[in-house]
């Protein structure tokens, strides 16, 4: 479904990722974890080419998005082409990102009207399923000013499934969020992966990693370090750097 080939990326003349490789199986659940500023983020973002990579490729089901050959060359794809592609890879983030003069029924029917061009007839069905499906049928008339931080993200999350994606990236999507209203976001998201959706999940919640994914990805100062099932990683890292960061993490849980 994923296909990352040795990418690298730079700020300046900062680093930020360093010959990174990933392969993402259909209907596997992917989660990346590893320090702050360890480049987890940027290599999501760089999956549906939010962030410009300078070197390596990127594949969503074969397709090369962001980079192409051209003449020997490598030069940028059109953009048309890109947000084709790019229509089929949901993301959420650590903010929601909602539209505050829109209603929550409106937000999630945005962008199928605007990018798909589906008639709202025709999308508001899907667009109330998922209301239900994240537990909040009954607020689709309300304004995202009226919701909890939780109830915020679980609407960014059914706006991403309206355009009915193959692939779902998560960006932290629970750090913005108070204690309390991390597992009514984490139970939406073990539901779509119990349904099969593809997902790469970048995170600070050990119990999700452990619970859920079906591999955990390491990273550390842009690289990425070790992977391997949950138990694996949890009970025998093999890397020094991995077991430094683990302990760390763990011992506040």
């Amino acid at each position: 479904m994923i296909q990352v080939k040795h990418i690298h990326k730079f700020y300046g003349k900062h680093h930020v990722l360093k010959d990174v490789s990933l392969q993402v199986s259909k209907g596997e659940v992917v989660v990346i974890i590893g320090p702050s500023g360890s480049g987890k983020s940027t290599l999501l973002r760089c999956m549906n080419y939010l962030e410009q990579i300078q070197d390596g490729a990127i594949e969503i089901e074969g397709k090369p998005i962001g980079l192409i050959e051209r003449n020997g060359e490598k030069v940028e794809m059109p953009q048309k082409q890109l947000d084709q592609i790019r229509s089929e890879v949901g993301m959420v983030f650590q903010n929601f990102n909602l539209f505050p003069h829109l209603s929550v029924l409106d937000n999630i029917l945005m962008a199928p009207m605007t990018v798909k061009r589906t008639k709202r007839s025709d999308v508001e069905p899907l667009a109330k399923e998922l209301l239900v499906k994240v537990g909040l049928a009954e607020k689709a008339h309300m304004y995202p000013d009226h919701l909890s931080g939780g109830q915020k993200q679980r609407v960014a999350i059914a706006r991403a499934l309206a355009m009915q994606p193959k692939v779902m990236l998560f960006d932290e999507p629970t750090s913005a969020l108070d204690p309390e209203l991390v597992g009514e976001v984490l139970a939406v998201m073990k539901q779509l992966a119990a349904e099969g959706m593809t997902m790469v999940v970048v995170t600070h919640e050990m119990g999700f990693a452990k619970e859920v994914a079906d591999r955990v990805v390491v990273m550390d100062a842009g690289s990425l370090i070790e992977e391997g099932a949950p138990a694996k990683i949890f009970t025998a890292p093999e890397q020094q750097r991995t077991q430094a960061f683990l302990s760390k993490v763990l011992s506040h849980d």
